[in-house]
């Protein structure tokens, strides 16, 4: 569902002094989509609102006002985030907005199915490994792109190695990346670092909303530390990067050598493996360095 359009407008107008006071050296690059954002708000407001009390018996009364500032700023910084996300996509004509979308699907595929032959392929490779590991942690369109080009090089990279090991063929790698590099070149069509421009507020409010976001996120985190289902409570805004290697996925088998394989699509191509999702423990704050809350 769409925030109230008024009350979000006026949110924005109203956070854009602010937005402009920060560092732009500070600044994150959007990494998950204007509606991601809205449901990981509203799941980490429903987890985090029963342990409001809490903040006054684990925090000096100072933190503890600023972490109360952080949950409820995280609402009205998603709205924020919405609007000058809504902003960048004005200028956009119906034709670029409905060729965009195609190419968003079509990449989010690749990315997809890249990525889950990836993981059992170079499972073995310590450094491809951590390659496809870095790669998985991100979300959202750009991020897509960009994952499929890098997972595009890794597989061209080790391509003597991994060719016919997989129904993936030089063809398809040819198609993945040129319809990412289309699209990023589409999602970069009027980019400008210009303060103030709607490109620079949008990644100014991502970065506003996010610094809150993470502040109540590992708070909640270290607070259910006990708490088996804590991870999955508390969403991350990107996908976590494992512990271990994944050695538990099963490796994709090799195609018959008498029917080469057919390009991967969803109606040809075997189900890849699934990627392995193992969440990150929350570390105990440090008493003789910063803490994240």
């Amino acid at each position: 569902m769409s925030p109230e359009p008024k009350r979000m407008n006026d949110l924005f107008a109203e956070a854009k002094p602010t937005l402009l006071e920060l560092p732009s050296d500070s600044l994150e690059r959007p990494r998950v989509s204007r509606e991601r954002a809205l449901q990981l708000t509203a799941a980490l407001r429903q987890e985090f609102a029963s342990l409001m009390p809490r903040l006054a018996e684990e925090l000096s009364p100072a933190k503890a006002r600023k972490r109360k500032a952080d949950f409820e700023a995280l609402e009205p910084r998603a709205l924020v985030f919405y609007a000058a996300d809504l902003a960048v996509d004005a200028p956009w004509t119906s034709v670029q907005k409905e060729r965009r979308a195609a190419l968003a699907r079509k990449v989010r595929e690749h990315d997809e199915l890249l990525s889950a032959w990836a993981v059992p392929l170079f499972r073995k490779d310590e450094e491809a490994s951590a390659a496809v590991a870095d790669i998985q942690r991100g979300k959202g369109t750009r991020d897509d792109a960009e994952d499929t080009v890098r997972l595009v090089a890794l597989f061209r990279k080790h391509w003597p190695a991994v060719k016919g090991q997989t129904p993936i063929k030089e063809s398809y790698l040819d198609e993945a990346e040129a319809d990412a590099t289309e699209l990023l070149g589409l999602l970069d069509v009027g980019e400008t670092s210009a303060l103030g421009s709607p490109r620079d507020l949008r990644q100014r409010a991502y970065t506003h909303w996010l610094a809150a976001y993470l502040e109540v996120f590992h708070l909640g985190r270290y607070l259910q530390r006990h708490d088996p289902a804590a991870a999955e409570r508390f969403p991350a805004v990107a996908a976590e990067r494992s512990a271990a290697a994944p050695q538990t996925a099963p490796a994709p088998a090799a195609p018959a050598a008498t029917s080469p394989p057919a390009k991967p699509e969803a109606s040809s191509t075997s189900a890849p493996p699934a990627k392995p999702a193992t969440p990150a423990t929350p570390a105990t704050p440090d008493s003789d360095s910063p803490a994240p809350f």
